[in-house]
């Protein structure tokens, strides 16, 4: 998990219109993250090469190479620390941190998840959630 200071705060700092992009971003993610699980994907893997995102691509192959999850995380935060971008271009350096931290520990998609929405805010994580329940009820 990443520490937050009021730095880092001030950054990810965004409108209510600009995270609703949070939850399909997510989705992707632990997609993606579903796939490298599955071994459809490697980290390392020419594939990622056409990966836009250059925060998580960036993040997977430090995956790749091993690095334990202690050193991989410093990483991520200085990142973070030095990243120019501001608003919901940041939120989604965070978000991407951290589906990297979870892929990094091989954490299940729940647990991923769960990590995940609150970057959402408090009623569309709840909402996902509850959405989630309702699909695997069917």
């Amino acid at each position: 998990m990443i520490y937050w200071n009021a730095d880092l705060a001030a950054k990810i700092a965004c409108s209510s219109e600009d995270m609703k992009i949070l939850p399909s971003y997510i989705d992707y993610l632990v997609d993606s993250a579903k796939k490298i699980a599955q071994g459809v994907i490697q980290p390392d893997s020419e594939q990622l090469s056409s990966e836009k995102d250059d925060f998580f691509r960036y993040g997977l192959l430090l995956v790749s190479e091993g690095l334990s999850g202690e050193i991989l995380e410093e990483i991520l935060a200085v990142l973070l620390y030095v990243s120019k971008v501001e608003g919901i271009e940041f939120l989604k350096q965070c978000v991407a941190a951290e589906a990297i931290l979870s892929i990094a520990n091989g954490e299940d998609e729940e647990i991923m998840i769960r990590k995940l929405l609150p970057y959402c805010g408090i009623d569309a994580a709840l909402d996902t959630v509850a959405q989630r329940k309702s699909e695997h009820a069917d």
